[in-house]
Parts: structure tokens; sequence; C-alpha cells
């Protein structure tokens, strides 16, 4: 009597050879891709619209300190020339035109300063000035900073003969020796970054009066 032959098992389908655990479409890879794209540009997004809005704000008294840093690195500046300044050191403070609120971000309460200070120095003579600007130079490196150099003004302008050095510590204050933009006489300036704050104290860096810190 003719039997029926068994029947043959089927060959696997390549998804199934690859492995035997569950397989990921490439649709499903683009649908994950597409997904982390999008959160990485959502916290692209925010961190972008912090730096436009200025950055985070700031308590009060985390602005105060950001003032003494700043005043601070400039008058280490000024302590560190070689030879010594011939006029004694006074911090005049400046305000800044571009640390303001153009598109209305900051809420009621909160404001935006930029410390800014300078302070004037006078040497015997060119000489002396370009000596204390290459110590001063040195003296920045030996830190670890990295010194940019500030072209000379051109020769119509009030300072030209004078170059002079500027960077960066690590508060983010920049500092410069250089001549002053109207003057032309050396000035050492310390620019701290622009800070949105609590005005706990309604206190204005830019103007009259100054809180207790």
């Amino acid at each position: 009597m003719q039997t029926t032959p068994p029947p043959q098992p089927t060959s696997p389908s390549p998804a199934k050879q690859a492995g035997t655990g569950s397989t990921v479409s490439r649709g499903q890879w683009a649908s994950i891709a597409t997904a982390l794209a999008f959160v990485a540009l959502i916290g692209f997004t925010a961190k972008a619209c912090e730096s436009l809005e200025g950055g985070p704000v700031r308590s009060a008294s985390a602005f105060g300190r950001h003032v003494q840093d700043t005043k601070q690195a400039g008058e280490d500046a000024y302590a560190q020339l070689s030879p010594a300044s011939l006029t004694e050191p006074y911090a005049e403070k400046e305000g800044s035109t571009s640390c303001v609120d153009d598109f209305g971000f900051d809420d009621t309460g909160v404001t935006r300063d930029q410390p800014i200070y300078t302070w004037s120095v006078e040497f015997g003579d060119r000489a002396g000035y370009l000596t204390a600007l290459a110590n001063l130079k040195a003296d920045w490196k030996k830190q670890g900073r990295t010194v940019k150099n500030i072209a000379s003004p051109a020769e119509d302008e009030p300072g030209h003969g004078l170059p002079g050095i500027s960077t960066t510590d690590d508060h983010g204050t920049k500092l410069s020796l250089a001549p002053g933009y109207y003057s032309g006489k050396p000035v050492i300036r310390a620019e701290g970054t622009c800070t949105r704050h609590h005005d706990e104290y309604g206190y204005d860096y830019d103007g009259d009066g100054e809180p207790g810190w």
C-alpha cells in the first residue's frame, strides 16, 4: 500500500534566520530616530531661547558676587602691572548699552545688568607701557589663559602706536589692557557677562545706588 510521505519542514524566513528574538523593521528604526531627533531639538531650542533671553535668572546675591568677581579681576590685573602704574587704582563703573531686554522676556521683578569697570593707568613713557603689557601677557599665559593681541588704533585715532591684549578669566570676565576708546590713554577694562537677576532691592547696576555687597 502506498503511503503519503511526511511533510518536509519549510525553510525559515530571512528575518528568523538572523535571530530567534524579535526584530525591528526599518520603519520602526526611522520612527525611533525621528523621536530622538525631536527630543534633541526641543532641548536645543530651549537652550537657545534661554540664551536669547539672557540666560537663567540669578538671585540678587548671586549677581552681587558676579559684580564683585568682575571688579576683583580688574583689580588683580592692575596689581600685576610691572612696572606699576604711576596712578592710584580707582575703578570707574560703566554701563552697558547691549545688556537690555529688547523683546520683553524679563518678568516683573527681574532685570538684567552687565558689570563693567575700568582703571586708568599711566607710565613714564611708551616703553614703560609696552614693558608692562609684555609682563602682564606673560603672567596671564602662566595662569593658563589664552591671550589675544589687540591691534594699535589707526594713525588718525587716539592711542595710535599703543597695542593691547585681552583675556577671559574663569568667571567669564573679559579683561584687557589697551588704549581707551575715546582718550587713547592706557586702560584696564573688566567686563562681566550680561546677567538676568532678581531685583529684590530695587537696584539697577547702571543707576546711582549700590546695595550692600
